[in-house]
């Protein structure tokens, strides 16, 4: 009832014309072209607005079971957190607005299921022995992966390739293109198969994980202690 009320309202909207300039613009039959606008829109989203100052690709080895693709990438992200707490001085916690943030795109062909990651620090580390913060965050993700390894049941082996942003224009528009080349797809007999969908299967951190607070002395370190991500729908569909 609730799903045929919901296909009825966006009907219902669908039929009244609005005053928007963008509207005609983009407007359009084709699930191609709407998949595309909305590639494009993500694209300038990471591109303009989302800070980030590095780029990751994590693999989980070959035909990874998708949900515990996501607990994994979930954990790394708490623990990568909690790691940050230590690594600055007289701070012991992490607000939700100081956590990293992470744009992860999914991608099928060549390796397998892999995401593309944009990552965004809102705290900086103190370095310590490192000759750089790179240096600092990819020890930090070799640590955490070899922890969380036993996590992926179906033989995979998880690994990860790390990259600083260059901030130039040209560079990030192509890193963001390479990451995104799947999206879009699907939607033609002349595209790749529509069964798995890339934008639904987009990781956004903030709102998908819903970040809550960090503390180093009270917050689950061990990867089965840390709290079930916010967006997995429980046994009993809660």
């Amino acid at each position: 009832m609730t799903i045929r009320r919901d296909i009825e309202h966006e009907r219902y909207l669908q039929s009244q014309s609005t005053f928007r300039k963008e509207q005609l613009k983009f407007r359009t039959s084709s699930s191609y072209i709407q998949n595309c606008y909305i590639r494009d829109h993500i694209t300038e989203v990471i591109l303009r607005d989302f800070k980030w100052q590095y780029w990751v690709t994590f693999t989980f080895g070959y035909k990874p079971y998708l949900e515990e693709v996501e607990d994994m990438l979930y954990k790394l992200h708490y623990r990568m957190d909690r790691r940050l707490i230590k690594h600055i001085p007289k701070k012991t916690s992490l607000s939700p607005d100081e956590r990293t943030e992470w744009f992860l795109l999914p991608e099928l062909k060549g390796r397998g299921l892999h995401y593309h990651g944009f990552i965004k620090l809102n705290v900086r580390p103190e370095l310590g022995s490192y000759n750089d913060e790179w240096s600092w965050l990819r020890q930090a993700f070799k640590d955490n992966i070899q922890v969380l390894q036993k996590t992926l049941t179906h033989g995979g082996k998880m690994d990860f390739r790390l990259y600083n942003r260059t901030k130039r224009y040209l560079e990030d528009i192509a890193t963001i293109v390479y990451s995104m080349k799947e999206f879009g797809k699907g939607a033609s007999h002349t595209d790749q198969s529509p069964v798995f969908d890339r934008f639904a299967h987009t990781i956004v951190s903030r709102n998908d994980w819903k970040p809550s607070p960090l503390y180093q002395h009270r917050s689950p370190n061990k990867a089965e202690n840390i709290p079930h991500r916010p967006n997995k729908i429980g046994l009993l569909g809660v």
